[in-house]
């Protein structure tokens, strides 16, 4: 089995600088965990739907994935707070976010992808200024959920991490600046992929 893996820094975790390719997060630990399967790190640090949207188009298109993994959103949220956009404008950002996964998902299916995971953007408040940051994330969280209801719900499942990960989060640290996973972070986001995946 082979699985796609694409989406932002939570995905990405340096895997152009590791000799396998896949990075030291939880793509990683899938992989380790389940040697059966072909396992592509598709992630890029800061990039957005459009962004993943894209570079699928440009390397991955021309090839099916049986399955596929999706962690995107938080640099919306990045953009929205810090570059001083109108309301407006942020409404107008989100809504050609949800474009761009709008046309990913139907993309990876027309693809023959049978299961795609969406994976629900996160957040913890251990520096101060990510607490205004949450007010944005629910609408990206609830932009994403409201594209997944629009596929079947056998091919295309939005996971949810954030209690979850705020559970692990109150027996252990599992982020280094309240937005990038640890190591035991990457250990309970890659059992929730799992659970959702396999």
């Amino acid at each position: 089995m082979n699985i796609l893996f694409l989406g932002d820094s939570i995905t990405d975790c340096a895997h152009n600088f590791t000799p396998d390719n896949l990075g030291g997060g939880y793509v990683k630990l899938i992989a380790s965990h389940h040697p059966e399967i072909t396992a592509v790190n598709g992630g890029t640090n800061g990039f957005t739907f459009p962004r993943v949207l894209q570079k699928w188009q440009q390397m991955y298109a021309a090839r099916t994935y049986e399955r596929a993994v999706i962690t995107c959103g938080v640099n919306e949220v990045g953009i929205v707070m810090n570059t001083g956009l109108t309301q407006k404008q942020a409404d107008e950002l989100l809504s050609h976010s949800k474009k761009a996964a709008r046309t990913l998902i139907a993309g990876l299916l027309e693809n023959n992808t049978s299961k795609i995971l969406l994976i629900e953007p996160f957040l913890f408040p251990t520096a101060q200024y990510l607490v205004h940051w949450v007010p944005v994330l629910c609408s990206v969280r609830e932009m994403i959920r409201q594209t997944v209801l629009e596929f079947p719900c056998d091919k295309v499942t939005y996971v949810h991490t954030q209690n979850a990960l705020e559970q692990a989060a109150a027996r252990e640290p599992v982020t280094h600046d309240g937005i990038h996973l640890n190591r035991s972070g990457n250990q309970y986001l890659a059992a929730l992929i799992e659970a959702a995946l396999f």
